[in-house]
């Protein structure tokens, strides 16, 4: 007697590729360069609401060392 056997399909599970994902997108954050984004995304959010005023610091800052040198 020869069985013939049928190959079972296992739906793949969203939700576990979800989790899959989101867990390999969180071991990458937390990589070599974590820190300094971090420091980064700090910089950012004090700068930002204070761009017209960063932006003139800045040109008098670079207005002084262009004078003094």
């Amino acid at each position: 007697m020869s069985r013939t056997t049928a190959s079972v399909f296992m739906p793949v599970n969203d939700q576990a590729m979800a989790l899959q994902r989101h867990l390999l997108q969180c071991a990458k954050a937390r990589s070599r360069w974590f820190g300094l984004s971090a420091w980064a995304e700090r910089l950012h959010g004090m700068i930002l609401p204070r761009l017209v005023t960063t932006a003139a610091l800045a040109s008098l800052t670079l207005a002084v060392l262009v004078h003094w040198l």
